[in-house]
C-alpha cells in the first residue's frame, strides 16, 4: 500500500538544467509524478549560451573542465563525435537529447517561471508545498527540489567598481574577446572564470593583469594524454586516504605546471579547490598575463596593487563570482549567511521536510556525478520513508560542515560550497544507513507495543461483551 502512495506523491522540481534533468530523471523512474518549472524556453540551464532564463554566464569560446566519459550522466553517454572534452554547445545538445531519451519534456513546463514556494502548514509533520507561478497557477506538491543552482546574480567588488572610471564588466557578461582588442585589461579573480578570460583575451588586448587575492593551484585538462579527472579518479577511492590523495595530486600537476609561488601567486595555507586551465601557465610565462596578489586601492583608471606597483588600465573584468539567492522563496525556508547556504548533507532544509536542493556543491570531480548521487539519495530518503535526524541534530551536522571546511579550505566564499568527494559521499551512504536502521528500530518497537496491547484489547472485548 504505501508503494501505492509513493507512485501518486507529486515532486515540484525547479529548474532544468543539469541538477533539475537527472532529478527529474531519477524521480520519475522511481513512480513520482514529477513536474519540472523552467523559467526559460529552453532545458540546458546555463550551458545554453544566450539562454532568456536570465541566467546567460556563458562565453563563446568556453569548454568544461572535465572529460565526457566522467561528465555523462548515468545510461546515457556523450554522442561518439563530440570532443574530449566538450564544449558549451555539446552540453547545452547534451542535456536537451537527455531530456528527450528519457521523455522529460512531457513533464517540463517551459517558460514557467516559479514566484513562491510556500509550506502550507508548519511542524514537524508538515509535508505539503504550494507553488505559485508567474501565471497565476497555483498547485500542491508532496516534495520540492530547488534546481536553480547558486548562480543567481553577479557578485560584484563594490568599492573597485564605484572608484573605477574606465569600463567595468562582471565576467557574467564576457563573451567575446573581440571587443578588448588593444585595451589594457586587469581581471580580478583567479578561479576558472578569471583564468579562462584571461586566456582568451590575452593575445590581443595591450596587456592583462591578474589579480590573485588567495592562492591558486591551477591543474590542466590534460596529462600524458589522458584526460586530468579520469587520472584523478583513479585516486578517488574510500581505501585511498586524503593525504595520499592530496599528495599524488600535487605531484602530478606540479610535473605539468610547476611551483604556483614561481608564477605569482601566494603560498597556499589551505587546501585549494583547483582552478582549471590547459593554457594561463603557458600565457603567464610567455608574460602576455601578469599576476599581481592584492589590490590596495584604485584612483579613477589607476591601479595601486599591494606590492607598490601602480598602472593605469581601460578595462576591469570582475570575475568574482555569484550571489546566491532563490526570489521565489521566504527567507525563513533556508538560512543563507556570508555565501554560506545552511543545508544537511548540501541536500536538505532543516526543519522543512520534503524540500530540498540539488546542485548547491563545489566538489573536486565533475558536478554532474555529485547531481546524480544527490538525487538518488532523495528518492531512497522519500520512497522508503526513511527517518532523518531531527532538526537540531542536522543543524550540528551544518555547523560541523561549516567549521571543516573553513579548517580545510579557508573561509572564502568561492569555497563556502566545497566538498571532498569521497568524503562527502561516504557521509550521504552512511546517513542512508543509520535511517533504514532507525526505521527498522522503530518498526520493532512499535510491533512490541502493539503486541503488549493485545491482551488488555482482548481482555477489554471480553468484557465488553
Amino acid at each position: 500500500m504505501e508503494q501505492i502512495q509513493n507512485n501518486k506523491r507529486r515532486v515540484a522540481i525547479i529548474g532544468a538544467g543539469p541538477a533539475g534533468l537527472v532529478s527529474a530523471k531519477t524521480m520519475k523512474e522511481a513512480g513520482f509524478d514529477v513536474t519540472v518549472y523552467e523559467i526559460g524556453s529552453v532545458v540546458g540551464g546555463t550551458w545554453v549560451f544566450d539562454n532568456d532564463n536570465g541566467r546567460n554566464f556563458i562565453y563563446r569560446n568556453l569548454h568544461i573542465n572535465t572529460s565526457k566519459k566522467l561528465t555523462a550522466f548515468e545510461g546515457w553517454p556523450f554522442d561518439p563525435s563530440v570532443q574530449r572534452i566538450p564544449s558549451h554547445h555539446d552540453m547545452a545538445r547534451y542535456l536537451q537529447s537527455y531530456a528527450e531519451h528519457f521523455d522529460l519534456y512531457p513533464h517540463i513546463r517551459l517558460k514557467s517561471e516559479v514566484t513562491a514556494i510556500r509550506q502550507q502548514s508548519s511542524g514537524a509533520g508538515a509535508r505539503k508545498w504550494s507553488i505559485k507561478a508567474a501565471d497565476g497557477s497555483a498547485e500542491t506538491f508532496d516534495i520540492v527540489i530547488v534546481c536553480s543552482g547558486p548562480y543567481t546574480r553577479p557578485l560584484h567588488a563594490s568599492e573597485i567598481k564605484d572608484n573605477f572610471t574606465g569600463e567595468y564588466v562582471h565576467s557574467a557578461d564576457y563573451r567575446i574577446p573581440e571587443i578588448f582588442q588593444g585595451k589594457k585589461v586587469c581581471i580580478i579573480g583567479a578561479a576558472n572564470s578569471a583564468v579562462d578570460v584571461a586566456s582568451d583575451i590575452c593575445t590581443i588586448t595591450s596587456g592583462v593583469t591578474l589579480v590573485a587575492r588567495s592562492p591558486v593551484f591551477i591543474m590542466p585538462h590534460i596529462l600524458n594524454g589522458r584526460e586530468m579527472f579520469d587520472v584523478m579518479d583513479i585516486f578517488q577511492k574510500k581505501f585511498v586516504p586524503a593525504p595520499i590523495r592530496k599528495w599524488a595530486i600535487n605531484k602530478l600537476v606540479r610535473a605539468v605546471h610547476g611551483d604556483m609561488v614561481k608564477l605569482g601567486f601566494k603560498t597556499p595555507s589551505h587546501r585549494i579547490q583547483p582552478t582549471i586551465s590547459s593554457t594561463i601557465v603557458q600565457d603567464i610565462m610567455f608574460e602576455r598575463v601578469l599576476v599581481r596578489q592584492g589590490i590596495k586601492k584604485v584612483e579613477g583608471r589607476t591601479i595601486e596593487f599591494v606590492d607598490g606597483v601602480r598602472e593605469e588600465f581601460d578595462t576591469i573584468i570582475a570575475a568574482t563570482g555569484f550571489i546566491k539567492e532563490f526570489p521565489f522563496m521566504e527567507d525563513s525556508l533556508v538560512h543563507k549567511e556570508a555565501g554560506h547556504l545552511d543545508l544537511y548533507k548540501r541536500i536538505v532544509a532543516p526543519g522543512r521536510p520534503g524540500l530540498y536542493f540539488v546542485g548547491m556543491i563545489n566538489v573536486d570531480t565533475p558536478i554532474n556525478h555529485a547531481l546524480e548521487r544527490q538525487a538518488k539519495w532523495i528518492v531512497a530518503v522519500e520512497k522508503d520513508r526513511l527517518p532523518l535526524p531531527d532538526e537540531i541534530q542536522m543543524r550540528a551536522d551544518i555547523a560541523a560542515a561549516k567549521n571543516w571546511a573553513e579548517q580545510t579550505f579557508g573561509g572564502s566564499q568561492r569555497h563556502s560550497l566545497q566538498e571532498d568527494r569521497v568524503r562527502y559521499f561516504t557521509g550521504l551512504d552512511r546517513v542512508l544507513r543509520k535511517a533504514r536502521r532507525r526505521k527498522f528500530l522503530r518498526k520493532i518497537v512499535g510491533t512490541r507495543d502493539m503486541q503488549s496491547d493485545r491482551p488488555n484489547r482482548a481482555t477489554g472485548n471480553a468484557m465488553s461483551h
